[in-house]
């Protein structure tokens, strides 16, 4: 499965409009204080053309807010796409929302926010995606090798309550423990594929569950990334996501792809160790035969 490969949350060109929209509500924020403000309004918008000569306008709208001692950013961000003719092949709108004392600076993932705020919500559940739990045993006999994961090993699955429209449920684990990394959900043809114009209710469903905000991470895919906190990260491909499958929607845990890479350097060490061996009781059979 070619899905299994582990992003980066954002790619180059994305991570700098990132940095212009983070700059700009900075500067409101900023603004906002002072002033003596309660409120501060900015928008931005950015172009940008794609090699195949399609265009991607971004248009991003911050509200800033403060109380005196927090301060509370608003952010909607509307991506559209169009053809070298004008014609609309995509759009998407993400909104996402964040507080933080008034005189802190950078940005905090909802995750960590929920995590630092003794009075916020309960935080989100992030030890399990799809009924299984980070870290926990997975039993099961048919594990294979999947050449796109070398430390890892890869099993189909199916969940106690499946998504619809979905086909098949992999999961990824560690090779000698068994210990679950990735959890991926794959449909061989695109999940609700007319939401062209709207927001996508799958992204908006995950934003639910996890308390935090989609973030565009591909230029020519409908591609998504989630911060769930933890080291543990959701990764959403709309369409397009392999030569097997349209939609994949897949999670996975930092912490347990150090366990694997661990525990594949060790059979890596025993295995030279016993080839080693094996090779000088060949050359002592030989010895005593001459």
């Amino acid at each position: 499965m070619k899905e299994s490969k582990k992003v980066i949350v954002a790619a180059a060109v994305g991570t700098v409009f990132a940095l212009t929209v983070i700059s700009a509500c900075g500067k409101a924020s900023d603004a906002a204080k002072a002033d003596g403000a309660t409120t501060a309004k900015t928008s931005e918008s950015v172009s940008v053309t794609n090699d195949n000569g399609s265009v991607t306008r971004s248009f991003t709208e911050c509200n800033v807010t403060t109380n005196g001692s927090m301060v509370t950013e608003r952010r909607r961000e509307t991506r559209t796409t169009t053809d070298t003719a004008g014609n609309v092949l995509e759009t998407s709108t993400s909104e996402y929302a964040q507080s933080y004392p008034v005189g802190d600076v950078g940005l905090v993932s909802l995750a960590k926010e929920a995590k630092a705020d003794e009075n916020a919500a309960a935080k989100a559940d992030n030890s399990s995606f799809l009924g299984l739990e980070f870290g926990s045993v997975f039993e099961g006999t048919n594990f294979v090798k999947d050449v796109d994961e070398p430390t890892l090993l890869r099993a189909g699955y199916t969940p106690k309550k499946a998504l619809a429209g979905f086909d098949d449920y992999y999961v990824y684990v560690t090779p000698t423990t068994h210990k679950v990394v990735k959890v991926f959900a794959c449909a061989k043809e695109s999940v609700d594929p007319g939401a062209r114009g709207r927001r996508h209710y799958l992204l908006e469903a995950l934003e639910k569950r996890y308390g935090t905000w989609a973030r565009l991470c591909s230029w020519s895919r409908p591609r998504y990334a989630f911060d769930i906190g933890d080291g543990r990260w959701v990764v959403a491909t709309l369409a397009g996501a392999s030569r097997d499958y349209e939609t994949v929607v897949g999670a996975w845990d930092d912490a347990m792809l150090t366990v694997a890479a661990d525990e594949t350097e060790a059979i890596r060490a025993e295995a030279r160790k016993n080839a080693a061996e094996r090779r000088m009781k060949r050359v002592d059979d030989a010895a005593d035969a001459f």
